[in-house]
């Protein structure tokens, strides 16, 4: 008997879906992964814990913009400054007067201080011939004043006598001022320097420093209290043979001599100027003075030497003292206060008979000025800063009213909501405002 084979669909396992399919259970059972729920977990919709995070984030954020609002406003507050223009007083108006212009130590209509600077230049010429000379030796010395604080005048001639007997003189007439007291209440003598020329010709007049009386003083209590020393030895004495050039070329030589310095000294005057203090053109005087011819090195060419000095004199006056002097001649009402005039230096100066002036030795003299003059009231403006300071701006009114040299002024506060001003001066700017800009 044969049996039936077995076909191919005999031996295939039924199929099953994988619903069929029974599912352990135990705890080794792992869960199915949903990739819903996976997402979830992740954050990709949110979870309970990624909102927590999510507010936190929110509030460090909002605490970051709250700082950076408070640190700007904390900066603005800081960084406050304020412009204010100021517009002075002015006033316009013509000058074309004399003034008696006097030495600081003597009373008068305007003070003026003299500066001096000098120096002594040679030019060598041909001598023409020998002569027996006299020549006299000459030199410079200070003379004091420590009597009292008035002037005293010393006429031409005035003799000055060495302790050893020789005698000096002046030529020209001068002025000695009085003694003054210093910041520290020390008595300071008055003085002032002159040239003096020994009394005989020789070289026994050509000594060193050395201390001088006044004879025509003995006997008076004035005696002890003037008295002079030397500024410089005395040289140019001479008796004897020497050589000698024609008048022609000593007075060629000399002038050259004097050009030469002229222009070398004023600018060396020009330069040590004090900058309070204005000097006019006018104000310069240049003083020569032949010296001696002296036999040159170069015996062998025949060369004498031609000595000359020469002097610049400065006349220059404080700034503030002739502003004031000027205001009170033009202005109706004026009180001292304080002013500039801007154009000061352009206004036109000259001194009277100044062919014949020496303020140096006489110490006064008299001089013109004309010309438009351009005044403004001065303020002080670190005074004014410090009065701001902290002020609320309401105040701005009350503050300008206590400065009389101020006309008007506009404040710019910034930021421009602020209402006060800051508690630093180097936050307060000032311009000053002129009526012709």
């Amino acid at each position: 008997m044969f049996r039936d084979k077995n076909t191919l669909q005999d031996v295939t396992p039924p199929k099953r879906s994988i619903q069929d399919i029974p599912i352990p259970e135990g705890k080794n059972r792992k869960p199915i992964k949903n990739d819903f729920q996976d997402r979830k977990s992740i954050g990709f919709f949110g979870s309970t814990k990624s909102k927590k995070a999510k507010k936190v984030k929110k509030k460090f954020w909002i605490f970051v913009a709250l700082l950076l609002g408070l640190s700007s406003l904390f900066f603005l507050l800081m960084s406050s400054k304020v412009l204010i223009t100021i517009t002075p007083l002015q006033y316009q108006g013509r000058i074309d007067a004399n003034f008696v212009a006097v030495s600081e130590k003597e009373t008068g209509d305007i003070p003026f201080d003299i500066m001096m600077v000098d120096e002594t230049g040679s030019k060598e010429v041909q001598s023409t011939s020998e002569e027996v000379v006299k020549e006299k030796a000459s030199g410079k010395i200070v003379v004091f004043n420590n009597f009292d604080k008035n002037t005293q005048r010393l006429i031409v001639n005035t003799r000055f006598e060495t302790p050893e007997g020789l005698i000096y003189r002046i030529k020209n007439s001068v002025v000695v001022p009085g003694q003054t007291v210093d910041s520290e209440g020390k008595t300071i003598p008055g003085s002032i320097e002159v040239m003096v020329y020994a009394d005989q010709p020789g070289e026994k007049y050509n000594i060193g420093l050395s201390d001088f009386t006044i004879p025509g003083f003995e006997g008076s209590d004035r005696f002890d209290s003037f008295y002079a020393r030397s500024k410089e030895v005395m040289t140019g004495g001479f008796e004897g043979v020497k050589k000698i050039a024609s008048a022609e070329d000593i007075k060629r030589a000399s002038l050259e001599i004097t050009n030469e310095l002229k222009e070398k000294l004023t600018q060396e005057i020009l330069s040590k100027i004090p900058e309070n203090f204005i000097l006019y053109e006018d104000g310069l005087f240049v003083k020569s003075d032949f010296i001696r011819t002296v036999d040159s090195e170069n015996t062998a060419e025949n060369m004498v030497s031609v000595e000359e000095k020469v002097s610049v004199y400065a006349v220059i006056f404080d700034r503030e003292n002739l502003n004031k002097q000027i205001a009170s001649d033009i202005i109706e009402g004026y009180k001292g206060e304080d002013i500039a005039i801007t154009n000061l230096e352009d206004l036109s100066f000259e001194i009277k008979n100044k062919d014949e002036a020496e303020p140096w030795t006489e110490g006064r003299f008299i001089f013109s000025l004309k010309g438009e003059v351009n005044f403004e009231w001065l303020y002080d403006e670190e005074k004014l800063k410090n009065d701001f300071v902290g002020q609320p701006k309401s105040e701005t009114n009350n503050i300008l009213a206590n400065y009389d040299g101020i006309e008007s002024a506009e404040v710019e506060i910034s930021p421009f909501w602020k209402n006060s001003f800051p508690r630093s001066t180097s936050r307060i700017q000032i311009v000053k405002k002129l009526n012709n800009n």
